[in-house]
């Protein structure tokens, strides 16, 4: 089995979900797997599950115990970054192998993304849009689109009522509920979300869930801002809604997402409204797509109503799972 390193991008804390997840299931799979922190720490190191470690003082750690982890790996090293800023920094390894994860499409990352693609072994695509542009900018490199997944440990498939703190319960306690869970970014379309809340039925709140990033929250009386939630509660607070959102502007950076909330919400079998994106076209018809904003609060209006198939959307996420990403890795890397 090879031992797998994540390069220092960001704190344990505040891993993203995809990594995180890539991590669990590689390290289910029988692989060694570090996660070097990038804040730096006096703790040991921590046996977050078998086989998964996060590595807090990752200079010293380099030095004095990576050498002998790679030397004692008999199935070879490799470098999982999603980072191409850090393509240079990745010799200091001087592990066996690298894998260029390609999750976002952000302008400030292109300049340094040719010597990323050039130092890897081997390209994963997180979305279409990202496959189809590095295809044709390396027609020789080996790519492979993985999207993006459900976390089948959330338990949403199930159907239960999870249990609940007090304060969730008053907070959510009888009206009916329109959400959007996600990041308050400069990509979420405020405007729309506004004129949605303007028209829904005096017994439906919108409520928003997630941190402030890059914009801060409005003082719009229509909404109810919960902000930042553990991710072991999104469970509870996406059973609590009625209808889920995903209210992206377009953007190079929205039209190459592959949004990982789209399966959870899904695997609640609850109605999904989507803008324009086209991974979730792809979706179609367990997420409903509207291509302007009068259809979209029409739609969302329509689903309050009849909100479809939820069998279906329960059996899509159970397709695309976290397990099912990785054995697509799996076949297109023979190292794992």
């Amino acid at each position: 089995m090879a031992v797998i390193l994540f390069p220092p991008i960001i704190d344990w804390s505040f891993m993203k979900q995809r990594p995180h997840q890539l991590m669990f299931h590689l390290a289910q799979a029988g692989h060694h797997v570090y996660f070097c922190n990038k804040s730096i720490s006096v703790r040991e190191n921590e046996q977050i599950a078998e086989r998964l470690f996060v590595v807090h003082n990752h200079s010293q750690w380099l030095q004095d115990i990576w050498p002998s982890i790679r030397q004692g790996a008999s199935g070879g090293t490799l470098i999982w970054c999603s980072l191409p800023q850090l393509a240079e920094s990745l010799k200091r390894y001087q592990a066996d192998y690298i894998v260029y994860d390609c999750v976002d499409e952000f302008a400030e990352l292109a300049p340094y993304e040719p010597q990323m693609v050039e130092t890897a072994d081997w390209i994963i695509c997180t979305s279409e849009r990202l496959y189809s542009r590095l295809r044709r900018q390396n027609p020789k490199r080996p790519l492979a689109l993985v999207r993006n997944g459900y976390d089948s440990g959330m338990g949403l498939h199930l159907m239960d009522e999870q249990s609940s703190t007090e304060a969730d319960r008053i907070a959510f306690a009888g009206d009916s509920h329109v959400g959007y869970i996600g990041a308050w970014a400069p990509w979420t379309d405020a405007n729309l979300l506004r004129r949605l809340a303007r028209r829904l039925p005096v017994d439906t709140r919108l409520v928003i869930i997630g941190p402030e990033f890059g914009r801060k929250y409005g003082q719009e009386t229509d909404m109810q801002f919960l902000g930042h939630k553990p991710h072991h509660e999104l469970p509870m607070h996406i059973r609590q809604m009625a209808v889920l959102l995903i209210p992206f502007l377009p953007s190079p950076t929205t039209l190459a997402t592959n949004p990982v909330k789209a399966y959870e919400y899904l695997a609640s079998g609850k109605p999904v409204v989507s803008t324009a994106l086209p991974e979730c076209m792809r979706m179609q018809p367990h997420v409903d797509v509207c291509r302007s904003a009068d259809e979209f609060i029409d739609t969302v209006l329509l689903r309050l109503q009849d909100p479809g198939d939820a069998a279906a959307r329960i059996r899509y996420a159970l397709e695309h799972t976290w397990e099912a990403r990785v054995r697509e890795i799996q076949a297109f890397i023979p190292l794992l």
